[in-house]
């Protein structure tokens, strides 16, 4: 994982430090004020080794990461997996019951749409599935999940005003724009390019947009009934926590219209709208809640 990095110290009152890398089949940037080059250089390759790590970790399609492990064996026994793994278990199940099965990392239906697909042993750090064909899939998971965590390196090391971008989706901020009450980030309009359909103003937030993918293609599944959502609209969530707000997004977009206020209301400090963009450039959008 090769990142690039670039450093610009032409306004010495905010020295400027730009990262980006590839992980997890997206884009990672990150720009942040405040840092002498030296310090910058350090944090971006720190960022990129627990990048790295989590890439290892969270990988399903990597033969020797523990998910793959886990997938290939847990229908069969008891498998110990790792602390930063079964944390993230714990969450995608909370997660699950907080948003009525819409998230739900498991891609196997057979449990039922109100039971787990794998117990949990928080005494022996073990998984176990309670179906034969559970497969277990973190991606709509950690991407907020590693926002998370690069956010918390950026303020342990003293950052207090930065912006990071996943992929154009999962957004977060710390602090706001040197030369502003917050940062800008714009919702691009799926159907006309170079228009933004929503501006958001994040201030030590996070916010999250689910829909169609850059290429037009409907990827988010219902996990109640396996089959892909064909949704037009956008979902857009705003609050705190990335990790939250990726996780609702993702959830919304799979329920129908009627349960999403319900979903929502179960998070506080959370904002969710649907984002309908028209042919001729018009934006419609309606509050959920």
């Amino acid at each position: 994982m090769a990142f690039e990095f670039e450093y610009s110290a032409k306004n010495p009152s905010y020295p400027v430090s730009y990262l980006k890398l590839r992980a997890m089949h997206s884009r990672l940037e990150i720009i942040w004020t405040g840092q002498a080059e030296n310090q910058a250089q350090g944090l971006a390759q720190r960022v990129e080794q627990e990048m790295l790590a989590m890439e290892r970790e969270f990988n399903r399609f990597s033969e020797k990461s523990p998910l793959a492990v886990l997938n290939l064996k847990a229908a069969k026994e008891d498998v110990s997996v790792g602390e930063d793994l079964f944390m993230a278990l714990e969450l995608s199940e909370a997660f699950r019951r907080g948003t009525r099965g819409y998230f739900d990392i498991a891609t196997s239906t057979s449990c039922g749409k109100d039971m787990v697909s794998y117990t949990l042993n928080p005494k022996s750090h073990s998984v176990r599935f309670n179906a034969p064909e559970v497969t277990l899939d973190l991606g709509g998971f950690a991407k907020g999940f590693a926002l998370e965590r690069v956010s918390r390196m950026l303020s342990e090391e003293g950052v207090e005003r930065a912006l990071l971008n996943f992929g154009s989706s999962s957004i977060s901020a710390l602090g706001t724009h040197p030369y502003g009450e917050w940062w800008a980030v714009g919702v691009d309009h799926t159907k006309q390019h170079g228009i933004v359909a929503k501006e958001v103003r994040l201030k030590d937030s996070a916010m999250s947009v689910s829909g169609r993918n850059y290429k037009g293609e409907y990827h988010i599944v219902n996990p109640h009934t396996g089959a892909s959502v064909a949704a037009e609209e956008l979902i857009l969530v705003e609050g705190r926590s990335a990790l939250v707000c990726e996780v609702l997004s993702t959830a919304l977009y799979a329920a129908p219209k009627t349960e999403r206020e319900a979903i929502v209301s179960q998070y506080d400090g959370y904002r969710a709208s649907e984002i309908l963009c028209g042919d001729c450039g018009s934006v419609s959008i309606r509050k959920i809640g």
